[in-house]
């Protein structure tokens, strides 16, 4: 693997085996929310704790670099950054959620 050395990360240079990948943390309101919306949709996410691991929190930051964005939960479908909680619950509200991680 080279230039791992950079200091910015691509959406599509996330790997996981799941369609959905949420990097949030422990006391993060809009995380749990996030977390819960897909809960109740039975859709398996692939959620990463940046305060319980120093790599997720390593990509967190250059996605967020990347991104140009920085907030957290940061998430992703199919490798495609969807935004935060507030992207996440529009998208539900529209019912375009589900047909999007299908």
């Amino acid at each position: 693997m080279g230039g791992n050395s950079s200091n910015i990360m691509k959406p599509e240079e996330i790997k996981s085996e799941k369609t959905v990948v949420v990097y949030g943390s422990d006391n993060c309101p809009y995380c749990f929310k996030v977390k819960k919306i897909f809960e109740e949709l039975n859709v398996q996410i692939d959620y990463r704790n940046v305060d319980e691991n120093k790599n997720y929190d390593e990509e967190k930051q250059k996605l967020m670099t990347f991104l140009k964005y920085d907030t957290i939960p940061l998430v992703f479908i199919k490798n495609q950054f969807i935004g935060g909680c507030s992207n996440v619950k529009e998208l539900e509200a529209k019912g375009e959620l589900l047909n999007k991680v299908q």
